[in-house]
Order: structure tokens, then sequence, then C-alpha cells
């Protein structure tokens, strides 16, 4: 089974690494680049989450597999969403869509945060990312690697918070929804907000952390992705001690 993830704002292709070595070996997993970073640093950056899906769906519809799954964590999990919705409205592929997995991020109707992060100062969006857990030390004191980083952060962000869905579609493919317990940027409430999304009821799972609760558990979630992935068992979500 192939699976394509997509990353989460200022993330590249590598960076579920040890996510994607958790899950089962019948999984294919590959980490699509988008644009402007890791081995496409040379191309323009995207400013919304349409056009980051329709890079997206052009990448996977280039390999021509008949059967995949999708995963995206926060930003990465909206521009899966937006890619499934592509999908689905065109029937000719709709059926290769075979699940989605969607991880730490708001359903369109929770976005309008009021806040513009791609136009906040360097200090402010450094505190904004700090709240997220999502900017290591190394990059946040390094002066070079914040000014390599900062554009994408802002086109990334930007994306995020300028994206609304004013037609929203029910989707046909079995769906997982994954969160962190103590999650701030994503509440339960907002993770709720993901059964309209659906014409079946999805899977949830909460798990221990913040909104990169999977950097240290990628085993546990690794076994829940290939579980729903590959069919195996009946999995009807939950809380993850």
């Amino acid at each position: 089974m192939k699976l394509f993830a997509i990353p989460y704002a200022g993330g590249n292709s590598y960076c579920y690494r040890p996510l994607s070595a958790a899950v089962h070996n019948e999984i294919q997993w590959e980490t699509l680049e988008l644009p402007g970073r890791g081995k496409r640093l040379g191309e323009v950056l995207l400013g919304t989450i349409e056009d980051i899906a329709a890079d997206v769906l052009k990448q996977i519809e280039n390999q021509r597999f008949s059967a995949f799954a999708l995963f995206g964590h926060s930003m990465g999990g909206l521009v899966a969403h937006r890619v499934a919705m592509m999908i689905q409205s065109n029937s000719r592929r709709a059926h290769a869509l075979t699940h989605l997995i969607l991880s730490g991020c708001r359903p369109p109707q929770f976005l309008d945060r009021g806040e513009g992060r791609a136009s906040l100062s360097r200090e402010e969006l450094i505190i904004a990312i700090e709240k997220l857990g999502g900017l290591p030390a190394v990059i946040r004191q390094d002066e070079e690697m914040m000014a390599f980083f900062e554009p994408i952060l802002r086109a990334d962000f930007g994306a995020v918070d300028q994206y609304r869905v004013d037609k929203p579609i029910c989707l046909d493919v079995p769906g997982m929804v994954l969160s962190g317990r103590d999650d701030q940027e994503v509440t339960s409430e907002h993770i709720s907000g993901w059964r309209g999304a659906f014409n079946r009821t999805p899977e949830f799972h909460e798990l221990p952390g913040q909104h990169f609760y999977f950097a240290d558990q990628s085993e546990t979630i690794g076994a829940l992705i290939s579980a729903f992935v590959l069919d195996k068992g009946s999995h009807q979500g939950g809380i993850v001690e």
C-alpha cells in the first residue's frame, strides 16, 4: 500500500522520518516535497492551501498508483483534506484514495483565528511557533537559519490563516483523526468538528502530548496508522495512554 504524507508548516520531505520508519513494511511511505524547500528549494513558495493541494495532487497523479492513502499533520492535514475533496469531485479517480489520516489540525470551519501570522514580526513569529513546540532551539538561536526558514514559515502560516472552504464536500473515504491531548492549538472541540467531514464516522485517537505529540511516540502512532491503512482488526478509536 502506498501512503503519501504531506509536511506540516515549515516541514520538508524528511519531517516524518521516524514515523515513516515505524509503519508496517507493507506500507510504502513517501513524504512529498513542497515547492520552496528541501529538494525543491529553487522553486517559488506557494501561498494558498489550494495551490499546495494542486501541487500535491499533480505529484500523486504523476506516479499513477491505483490505490493510496494520505496523511498530513497540521497544515499538512488541511492540504490532505483539500486533496481528498479534489479527488472525490473527479469520479474518474475517486476510487484510488482508500484512506485519509488527519493529524493535529483544525477543520476548516475552525480556522478563523483572527491572527494573520504571516505579518508578525520575527520575534512574534518565534513566539507563535514556540507555542506549538515546533521550532528547535538550534534554529531559533541561529540568525542565518532563522533567515532561511522564516519565508517558508510565513508562506505556510499565511496559507493556513487565509484558507476557507465555501462548499465543503462530505468525504466517502474512511478517515482517521489523530490529536495530542494537551495541544492548545487544536482542542478536542476542534477535533470533534471533523465528524461532519466524512459520510462515515472517522476513527479518533487522542494521544499524550502537545501539538507535535508524534515526535516521541512514533511506534505507537505507526501501529495505529498501519492497522488502519492495512485494514487489520477493528479499531473504534479513543484515548491512548
